[in-house]
Formats: structure tokens, sequence, C-alpha cells
């Protein structure tokens, strides 16, 4: 399936961001990357696995803005295999399972913007 198919099955428009993020999980706090994001999930690069169904919150820092506080699950994990190496960040893409109207409606205005001068 080409990544074209796959962005048409996505309930919502997804664009590349590099915003920092924090996860408090049931192990402790994690710092990471967004690497895209939507409103209704995103695609996360971290030092730490988890796994697949686990729950956490992340606040998404976003400068001129007040941090995110968001519930999301792990959907799916991309482990880079990279022999020979320092071990590559983990990557993740995660549902947001409690979202505030408000944080939703900015993701949904930051995608539309973001696409309507792609």
């Amino acid at each position: 399936m080409s990544s074209g198919q796959f962005e048409k099955q996505r309930e919502h428009p997804r664009i590349d961001v590099t915003w920092p993020v924090t996860m408090m999980t049931p192990e402790g706090e994690m710092d990471g990357t967004i690497e895209n994001i939507s409103a209704g999930g995103a695609y996360i690069r971290c030092g730490t696995l988890l796994s697949k169904n686990d729950l956490f919150i992340l606040a998404i820092l976003v400068q001129d803005r007040e941090s995110s506080w968001i519930g999301a699950e792990v959907v799916w994990i991309d482990i880079p295999l990279i022999p020979n190496s320092e071990p590559a960040p983990i990557g993740m893409g995660v549902r947001f399972t409690d979202i505030s109207e408000e944080d939703r409606q900015f993701l949904v205005e930051v995608v539309s913007e973001h696409t309507r001068y792609s």
C-alpha cells in the first residue's frame, strides 16, 4: 500500500512538525519529539520503548502557547534496525484518547493552515 493510499484512510489530515513533547508514563517522565500530527494522533520519536496499547499523558510544547495536556494510547511502534550503530530513537504512532475541545481545535487550525499553503 502506498503512503498516498494510507493517507486517504486517515480520519484526520496530518502535517510534519518538530515539536518537543514530554510524556508522563507509568514508568516515569520521558522526552521526545512529535514528527507529525493531526487532530486525532501523532507520530513521536523518543529514546524509551513503550508497548502497544500503553496509555500515557503527553504535554505538547508549542512556541507561544501553553502546553497542551493530552491523553494518548500507543497504536503501533517503529523500532529502527541499524546494525553497528548507536541506538536510534524509537518511533510510535499514538491516538489521542483524551483531548480538550480547545486543543483539538488548535490542531485542526494548525493542520488546516499548513495544508492550505503547501
